[in-house]
């Protein structure tokens, strides 16, 4: 006696972008460009936030930081970050203009 089972295929689901299912959710609801970006900064603040408070106080004030204002740290260092950041693209521009007095500004 022989039995034949017949297997129906699986249905083909689509695949989530790498950042997974809330990525597609801040996608979705903030359309815009500038809302996205927005919302996306809001979350990796708070998982930055959330994964240094895992560090003990010690640790903490080894790198400037305290759990009573870890929030404000965070916050005033990714303020520092876009700062640098902007400052160096400044230089870089600077610097890479071919007129000789860019090159004392810069230097100075």
């Amino acid at each position: 006696m022989s039995m034949t089972s017949t297997t129906l295929p699986q249905p083909v689901r689509p695949s989530l972008r790498k950042d997974g299912l809330i990525s597609l959710w801040g996608r979705l609801r903030y359309r815009q460009p500038e809302a996205y970006d927005t919302w996306l900064q809001e979350r990796d603040m708070t998982i930055i936030t959330a994964t240094l408070m895992r560090l003990s106080e010690r640790q903490l004030n080894r790198l400037g930081m305290s759990h009573m204002t870890l929030a404000l740290d965070v916050e005033d260092l990714a303020l520092r970050a876009q700062r640098d950041a902007r400052i160096s693209k400044e230089v870089l521009e600077l610097v890479q203009d071919d007129a000789p007095e860019s090159h004392a500004i810069a230097a100075e």
